[in-house]
């Protein structure tokens, strides 16, 4: 997908009068959550992180979204990182026990492998979002290095929609929005909740990683939801 300036940087969505849906920082949220999914924070970002530069993120999804206890657990493990030695090392480790470790052990975050229960790698789901993928003209970046059914990629994807619907006019507004909306329920929601479920069984020495998947779980099946 295509690379963009850090989210945090830049996303700090306006709280005033709210239309029904505001697909542009809808598309900001996707971002983030991308982002953040889809690489080992930093030192740079974790500090800003600790320092509240995510509470503009925080504050829509409670506002617009009415994400008021998976806000709550996800900023109460930012809060807590505090109290380990070495907070980046220690979510580089959860980071790997979650996400880079095999199937039995882990929750790698690939749509194919909750597919029916029983999928694998590079199963169906890969390759209707490589599809996708190819149909908007986009592909994978070569240093990411990840299937494109990878839960960092589809946010990423779809974030890149709920901007295009941000922008869209007339009939082709409904058209895109209907295409986000069948996105949504067939190939993120349909799988999502295993993913969470799984990654509770993994023991991690922090709350984030669990809290941020049980927060992209929730957002995205309020997000399939959402009034046009």
């Amino acid at each position: 997908m295509r690379e963009s300036a850090s989210p945090l940087a830049a996303a700090r969505p306006e709280m005033g009068e709210r239309q029904p849906v505001d697909w542009e920082s809808e598309s900001l949220l996707c971002r983030w959550l991308a982002t953040v999914l889809g690489t080992e924070l930093d030192d740079a970002s974790l500090e800003r992180y600790r320092n509240g530069e995510a509470a503009p993120f925080f504050d829509y999804l409670r506002d617009a979204h009415g994400m008021t206890h998976e806000v709550a657990r996800l900023d109460e493990a930012l809060s807590r990182l505090v109290m380990l030695r070495a907070p980046r090392l220690e979510l580089a480790a959860d980071f790997t026990e979650l996400f880079l470790v095999d199937a039995r052990s882990g929750a790698p975050p690939y749509a194919s492998l909750y597919a029916g229960g029983e999928g694998g790698f590079h199963g169906e789901a890969a390759e209707r979002m490589e599809a996708r993928l190819s149909e908007a003209g986009y592909a994978v970046r070569r240093e990411v290095a990840e299937p494109a059914d990878h839960l960092a990629v589809m946010l990423d994807y779809l974030a890149t929609r709920l901007q295009m619907l941000a922008e869209a006019e007339g009939p082709a507004r409904e058209e895109m929005r209907q295409d986000v909306g069948a996105f949504l329920k067939h190939e993120l929601c349909s799988w999502l909740p295993l993913l969470v479920s799984r990654s509770a069984a993994v023991k991690t020495v922090s709350d984030f990683y669990p809290a941020l998947l049980a927060l992209a779980d929730a957002y995205c099946h309020r997000l399939s939801h959402s009034p046009p």
